[in-house]
């Protein structure tokens, strides 16, 4: 009841149920809870999302590092081709009857097998890429090395007298000989048919084709390195004076002339054009001849 204080005016007096309070009374607590109720709930939801934003942020930086760790994997892999490609190349130049390359190699590396890995794992693997990669990149330094030291041991393997001028039996060797002249014999004389096939036994330069007192039609090749090779005894030539030949190249064919009692070869290695023991040079390969160069 609302009652004027100087009692000039009618009073006015509202009637409210019990009812119409409980009720007003419930809506108040239920507002005040359900605000209450959505306070708590953003908080847990802002938390969470904080949460899921770190998370999203983490799984970002962890595929990062596989990204990081897949790349690096694909340079180690192409790095181990060329080192495979290369350790064929160098099998094929040292003339190796298996020239592939033993090495297997594990192609097709797959992602997918990182992306389960903790954090904790995945970095010292990284770390030992990229020290495995530093070692291939040492390594294909050394191999370019080991390969250009290969092309010049094959070219000077080349230029080394490696092989027999012809097949046939030694009947004369090299040093002091009584029969069928005394005195020193300068080369090794091999026995062979009238017109049999003379071979040069290195790569080289022809020096000298013509006719030398005692050693009748000959044919002098220039080695390099301060070595050659000398044919005697030949009945007739198919090189010149200035032709280069390879190892192998028919150069003359047997013959008697010269100071012959028949048909057959003399051949000599000369060495700073002093005659040295040719049997030394009969069949080497690339290691046996490497031990005649003397550091030259």
């Amino acid at each position: 009841m609302l009652i004027p204080h100087d009692g000039s005016g009618p009073a006015f007096s509202v009637r409210v149920p019990y009812f119409a309070l409980y009720f007003l009374t419930g809506l108040l607590i239920f507002s005040v809870c359900l605000v209450g109720s959505s306070f708590v709930y953003s908080s847990i939801l802002s938390r969470r999302l904080a949460h899921y934003y770190q998370a999203i942020a983490k799984n970002r930086e962890q595929q990062a590092i596989i990204n990081s760790f897949s790349l690096e994997t694909n340079r180690v892999q192409t790095a181990l081709v060329e080192l495979q490609q290369q350790d064929n190349q160098l099998r094929q130049l040292l003339g190796l009857k298996s020239w592939q390359s033993k090495v297997k190699l594990t192609r097709n590396f797959q992602k997918s097998q990182l992306a389960d890995e903790p954090q904790a794992m995945i970095e010292p693997v990284v770390q030992k890429m990229q020290t495995a990669h530093q070692k291939l990149g040492e390594q294909r330094e050394s191999l370019a090395d080991l390969k250009k030291w290969v092309n010049q041991a094959r070219e000077r393997f080349a230029n080394t007298p490696s092989c027999w001028p012809l097949y046939g039996r030694i009947v004369s060797s090299f040093g002091y000989r009584v029969y069928p002249w005394r005195g020193f014999h300068t080369g090794v004389d091999i026995s062979a048919s009238y017109g049999s096939a003379i071979h040069c036994t290195a790569d080289g330069l022809v020096s000298f084709v013509g006719w030398q007192q005692g050693y009748g039609k000959t044919v002098i090749v220039d080695h390099g390195y301060g070595k050659s090779t000398l044919y005697a005894h030949c009945s007739r030539f198919t090189v010149s004076r200035g032709t280069k030949v390879k190892k192998g190249n028919l150069v003359a064919y047997v013959g008697v002339t010269g100071n012959s009692t028949g048909p057959h070869l003399h051949y000599e290695v000369r060495e700073g054009g002093q005659p040295i023991n040719p049997v030394a040079y009969l069949n080497l390969n690339v290691l046996t001849a490497s031990r005649t160069w003397k550091g030259n």
